[in-house]
């Protein structure tokens, strides 16, 4: 069971200067930020109901901006750089995560003070102050307790910019003083196996939403050939599977990712890249075999 004090300070601290609107801030803000994000609840909702303070259509990228559906709450997810979605999938994969929200605004009379305090300048546009972000902030269950991870996403070299740096340490305390962890991460941080098998299958979890008897079967005819051709590599025995039952090739190769992102086939994605896999690499779900698994139907 969530404890529930700790949902209640998360939930204080997420709507301590958006809801209910304070006056305070349209003494910091221009019109346009205030309308953002008071008219169109910017930063504020959970789960699928959330809405980033910025959006890919907000802010011009040096990159490539990304947009696509989260596992962990189905809504569409902003991303403003490659690095973005490596450390997006790598959360929206773990099990533990609850929700996840992008670009999530920062109460700027917070930041406003703690940067006098610092001596550093606040962001702002040609002379307008601006609203700060946090890349991600993440909710996670761990041990029955419902915790938030603040994370901040930048590249490497960047961080040798001492203006960067600077913003970073803006956002480190404001996130000290709402009592939340902090985390830096740069593409130095990112397990690129990992990243690579998680963009291999979590683009099939919902790709069938087969009933119990076809998954369990799929699940079984896969399990037994992977058994008898334990030094092959993982395409040469679902391929066998296709000429057996005349399925389209590469079809058993797709049932696998499906089924092995609802968790029914098992390998080490941190350590072994897919497209090296052997089927003596790869386990059985003990949830699987006794037929007690959560299969997650499409939505």
């Amino acid at each position: 069971m969530l404890n529930l004090n700790g949902i209640a300070r998360i939930i204080k601290m997420r709507t301590s200067f958006l809801s209910p609107y304070p006056k305070e801030l349209k003494n910091l803000l221009e019109t346009a930020i205030l309308k953002r994000l008071q008219k169109e609840k910017r930063g504020q909702g959970y789960g699928i109901d959330y809405k980033p303070f910025l959006t890919v259509r907000d802010v011009p990228s040096k990159g490539r901006v990304h947009r696509r559906p989260a596992l962990t709450h189905n809504r569409i997810v902003h991303l403003l750089s490659d690095l973005e979605l490596a450390v997006f999938l790598l959360f929206d994969w773990s099990e533990s995560v609850t929700d996840i929200r992008e670009q999530f605004p920062l109460n700027p009379e917070a930041t406003i003070n703690i940067s006098k305090r610092l001596g550093i300048k606040h962001p702002a546009y040609k002379g307008i102050l601006q609203v700060m972000t946090t890349d991600f902030l993440i909710d996670m269950e761990i041990d029955g307790l419902l915790v938030s991870h603040a994370v901040s996403v930048k590249y490497a070299d960047h961080l040798e910019d001492e203006r960067t740096l600077e913003k970073q340490e803006i956002e480190r305390r404001f996130w000290e003083k709402e009592e939340v962890a902090w985390y830096g991460f740069t593409e130095q941080d990112v397990p690129v196996t990992s990243v690579k098998n998680i963009r291999w299958l979590a683009p099939h979890m919902h790709s069938y939403d087969l009933e119990v008897s076809e998954r369990m079967s799929i699940f079984e005819r896969i399990a037994k050939v992977l058994d008898g051709n334990s030094e092959e590599r993982l395409p040469v025995p679902l391929r066998e599977l296709d000429e057996k039952y005349a399925q389209a090739p590469g079809a058993h190769l797709q049932y696998f990712r499906h089924l092995a992102a609802q968790h029914a086939f098992l390998w080490d994605i941190h350590g072994t890249l897919h497209s090296k896999l052997k089927a003596k690499d790869i386990e059985l779900s003990e949830h699987w075999l006794n037929r007690e698994a959560n299969y997650v139907h499409a939505k």
